[in-house]
């Protein structure tokens, strides 16, 4: 699959260890085996990418980014990246839970626009399983706005954001925010206060308890 990210120390030292292993000992690098990165069952299970480890161990926790457009289909969903982290292993399977999911930050930025302001909520709510997460909403105005508008629209998208978050588990809540366009809903009650452009969801990601 396309668009695939690896966030792992191990990882981001594997060329290093290569060039080592040249110098002195054994190759580290070819007793690792491969192992099959594996969505949550709300990506139906399919293999994700494939991940060097020594055991099942190095692989425990590690994250993999993935474009929404290669899970949905969907190539209105090419700025969004979502990360699964691996959770279990069985065999040469590793198992893996949502993790988070982020816009990449230069396709916000291209939407800003002179004698427009751009309002920034961050919410932290509580799914219904009580799990903290924190939800990062971008609002793009149609003119400049106030302080108190400002105000106004962050209140308004916490609001929402809170009643949609309750509604879901937290890896029911990632999911739903990959698929859906829950950015309308947000924009709908927040237009309320001054017009405006467009609502994204920017970024969602579980608090530690």
């Amino acid at each position: 699959m396309a668009n695939i990210e690896i966030d792992s120390k191990e990882m981001k030292g594997a060329a290093t260890t290569a060039v080592k292993s040249k110098r002195k000992g054994p190759d580290k690098w070819k007793s690792k085996k491969w192992y099959k990165v594996i969505a949550s069952k709300h990506f139906n299970n399919i293999e994700l990418a494939q991940t060097p480890g020594i055991d099942e161990e190095a692989v425990m926790g590690r994250v993999v980014a993935v474009n929404a457009r290669d899970l949905t289909g969907n190539i209105k969903k090419n700025q969004l990246m979502v990360r699964f982290q691996v959770n279990d292993v069985q065999g040469l399977n590793a198992n893996t839970s949502l993790h988070s999911l982020q816009i990449q930050p230069s396709a916000t930025k291209r939407l800003v626009r002179r004698r427009s302001s751009k309002v920034e909520s961050v919410d932290n709510v509580v799914c219904k399983d009580g799990t903290r997460v924190r939800i990062k909403s971008i609002a793009m105005c149609a003119y400049k706005v106030t302080r108190a508008q400002e105000a106004g629209i962050r209140a308004a998208i916490k609001q929402e954001v809170a009643r949609i978050a309750k509604d879901f588990t937290f890896e029911d809540l990632i999911h739903d925010l990959v698929i859906s366009e829950r950015g309308n809903e947000l924009m709908a009650v927040a237009k309320k206060i001054v017009p405006l452009k467009r609502v994204d969801v920017v970024k969602a990601i579980k608090l530690r308890s």
